[in-house]
């Protein structure tokens, strides 16, 4: 066995024990006890976190997370790899930010030169472009990690009424325009809702919290791609051409677009309750390209729109 492989193997071994010592892996490999130390060193100079315990009954054991095998990728593997992450980059905060980073410059750091070559050339014709935000998003790790446990707990968030606090049980988080928002059980008005984390102003965990839902079956692409439990009112609105295309910017939007030979259309869509004030804003910005006939919800919240931009400029 050569030197190189008996390293990928020792590695691999390691990473499968709690604890070993030098004999034992030597036994194993069928070198002497002095060949297993200089292999093992080598192993913690290229980044394996190693311990070594003293003593009649000390050994070595692998520290905090375990290493991952090296793993053999194809060009266009590693170049995939490469702009999957970097799809993300337009993103001020990411989970794991920095253990991101780290990885992609590891990957990027032993790709041949001339994949290196061709990443460069695909960064300047291609781009994942995701609008740029500068807003703060500080709990969104601690989020991440309470939905996996499906915590409850304890924020303040800065709605449209204003500061409040809630009591959510986080259950999953998803990106969407640059924005990261957190779908999450509320416990006084127990329903589902979507928050955005940028707006969270405080959090902490409700450690005596006895009201914990379960949702152990619950996901978050199963929420994103069907209706949620949240009350909604059938949505019909006529649109000219310009309409059209501006709904045709929305995904949410688009899919209940009927199109007509001329390019006008028709928007048919369930109407989430929660969603007026938003969609309220959306057809006011459309002007006479759209005409909403339904639900009344929409048309009132259209007409005080109205009202208030009169009262603000005038008659």
């Amino acid at each position: 066995m050569s030197k190189s492989q008996r390293l990928i193997e020792l590695m691999l071994t390691v990473n499968t024990r709690r604890k070993f010592t030098a004999s034992e892996l030597a036994q194993q490999f069928g070198v002497s006890r002095r060949t297993i130390q200089r292999d093992l060193q080598e192993l913690a100079m290229a980044g394996v976190p190693l311990y070594a315990e003293p003593g009649a009954a000390g050994g070595y054991r692998v520290l905090r997370e375990r290493m991952l095998p090296p793993i053999l990728f194809s060009e266009n593997e590693a170049v995939a790899m490469f702009f999957a992450y970097q799809s993300l980059r337009n993103y001020r905060s990411l989970p794991f930010q920095k253990e991101s980073t780290s990885a992609l410059d590891k990957f990027y750091h032993y790709l041949p030169a001339e994949t290196k070559q061709r990443i460069r050339e695909l960064e300047a014709r291609f781009a994942f472009w995701t609008p740029v935000r500068n807003l703060e998003v500080p709990y969104l790790s601690e989020l991440v990690d309470y939905c996996v446990e499906q915590t409850v707990v304890e924020m303040l968030y800065d709605s449209s009424a204003g500061e409040e606090k809630r009591r959510i049980q986080s259950l999953g988080v998803y990106a969407s325009s640059g924005l990261w928002y957190v779908v999450a059980y509320c416990m006084g008005r127990k329903q589902l809702r979507t928050f955005r984390v940028d707006r969270i102003k405080k959090l902490a965990t409700d450690p005596g919290a006895i009201d914990q839902q379960d949702f152990s079956h619950w996901t978050i692409g199963e929420y994103l791609g069907h209706a949620s439990e949240e009350r909604t009112l059938p949505m019909r609105v006529q649109l000219e051409r310009e309409g059209v295309r501006r709904c045709q910017t929305d995904p949410w939007m688009e899919q209940g677009l009927t199109i007509a030979s001329d390019g006008t259309g028709v928007l048919e869509l369930p109407l989430p309750e929660s969603y007026i004030p938003w969609v309220v804003q959306f057809f006011a910005s459309c002007g006479t390209a759209a005409r909403v006939e339904s639900p009344p919800e929409l048309l009132d919240g259209l007409r005080a729109w109205i009202v208030g931009l009169q009262q603000q400029y005038g008659q």
